[in-house]
């Protein structure tokens, strides 16, 4: 078990060595923060309260976030493979779970920092430019507080997660860096427009509207604006609530984080059989 540990230690510090090496990311996470910081001062949720400049946001954190998400997790795992350096890893003590892992979890801390600092430094502007009666912490469901915006980023994140860990996998069968950014162009667009068009056809074939808080949650995106308005606008408005369901919106961005590793370990793991049994076909037709 140590053993374990240890080898998804050393791709954990690896990986964010290497995230740190990548300036690109810095510039992104700067301008996320131009954005949502324009957004709110535009918008006036920033002089008007936190679940305000929550309403202002909302909308650009569904495509924002998964496109940072994405453009971490692109070629997280692509770019060992196609280095040859994943062959060298798979020397050491380090199993396919453990390598994706290391590296997930590596991504995840980077996203942390990378899209929960934007949003951090916005809430502080917020607090610093709202109204005074924003500054009162709620007790009680109608009051505007800054524990609503620590709410929404608290949703964020797991958000995020979810379009990390599935751009991590979708690159580990890509066989150039075009064709890794196109799958993960792919995933984003699928996660972003799949669900509410989705549940606008089964709508449209007749579907009860009484269906949609379900169906909403089965997307990452329909989880957490069901999230968002059951848990951060709703409660300040103080609604009978059944925006979604939480459990399943919860175990949606759960579950789709961990579809994401676990097609990734499969795609490590069995890649190489599945070359040798290529190379194997290949001989036998060239006989």
């Amino acid at each position: 078990m140590n053993r374990r540990l240890g080898g998804v230690w050393v791709v954990f510090r690896r990986e964010l060595a290497t995230v740190r090496r990548t300036p690109g990311y810095a510039v992104l996470a700067v301008g996320l923060l131009v954005v949502l910081g324009g957004l709110v001062a535009v918008g006036g949720g920033g002089a008007t309260g936190f679940v305000p400049a929550v309403v202002d946001l909302l909308l650009p954190t569904e495509v924002l976030v998964p496109l940072l998400a994405v453009v971490l997790g692109y070629r997280a795992l692509f770019a060992d493979a196609a280095s040859g350096e994943l062959g060298v890893i798979r020397t050491y003590p380090v199993s396919a779970a453990g390598y994706v892992v290391g590296v997930l979890l590596a991504r995840t801390a980077a996203l942390v920092v990378l899209v929960g600092g934007p949003f951090a430094l916005v809430g502080a502007y917020v607090w610093l430019t709202a109204a005074p009666d924003t500054g009162i912490f709620a007790t009680h469901s109608g009051v505007d507080s800054p524990v609503l915006f620590l709410r929404f980023l608290a949703l964020v994140v797991p958000f995020g997660a979810a379009y990390l860990s599935l751009s991590a996998a979708v690159s580990t069968i890509a066989t150039t860096r075009r064709s890794a950014f196109a799958l993960g162009l792919l995933a984003l667009l699928a996660g972003v427009l799949g669900g509410d068009l989705g549940v606008l056809r089964s709508l449209s074939a007749g579907a009860s509207p009484s269906g949609i808080a379900g169906s909403l949650a089965l997307s990452p995106n329909g989880a957490f604006r069901g999230l968002v308005f059951e848990h951060v606008i709703g409660v300040s408005f103080a609604p009978e609530g059944g925006f979604v369901d939480t459990g399943r919106a919860v175990a949606s961005l759960v579950g789709w984080t961990v579809v994401g590793g676990v097609a990734a370990v499969a795609a490590i793991a069995l890649g190489p059989r599945v070359d040798v049994a290529v190379e194997h076909l290949r001989a036998r037709l060239d006989q």
